[in-house]
């Protein structure tokens, strides 16, 4: 094989994982969403808070209990992150775009019961779970 076809398939070989990695290094992991376009730097978008504390039935936290959601409302907003985790209080807070969502604590072992919330732009809405 010549010097020039060896060049060449070095080339196809090594630019699909230099594109990769530079995506990955320079942001190209953000979410996609079809709700519109994203709006001017500089300003939020309307968001709420759904906040709570996840212990056991004797009252104590549950440290790193991951808290997951599920929109409920068709077409589903973009959620910022996959799930979050409790503090060391057992304590999490989530900042969601306005609407309705299913939220469950799931240790794997343990699950709670699911709960419905409706979150409303600046608004707080507290929702504590027992895990049994």
């Amino acid at each position: 094989m010549s010097r020039t076809r060896l060049g060449v398939l070095a080339l196809l070989i090594a630019a699909p994982l230099l594109i990769g990695a530079s995506l990955l290094v320079f942001g190209g992991d953000d979410p996609v969403s079809d709700d519109g376009p994203p709006p001017p730097p500089g300003s939020t978008s309307p968001a709420g808070t759904v906040t709570g504390t996840v212990t056991t039935p004797a009252g104590e936290p549950v440290r790193q209990a991951p808290v997951q959601v599920t929109a409920l409302d068709e077409p589903a907003p973009a959620i910022p992150e996959i799930g979050v985790l409790t503090g060391d209080a057992g304590r999490y807070e989530w900042r969601l775009p306005p609407g309705r969502y299913e939220i469950v604590v799931s240790t794997g072992e343990r699950n709670s019961a699911p709960q419905t919330a409706t979150v409303t732009a600046d608004q707080v809405t507290r929702l504590d779970f027992t895990l049994p």
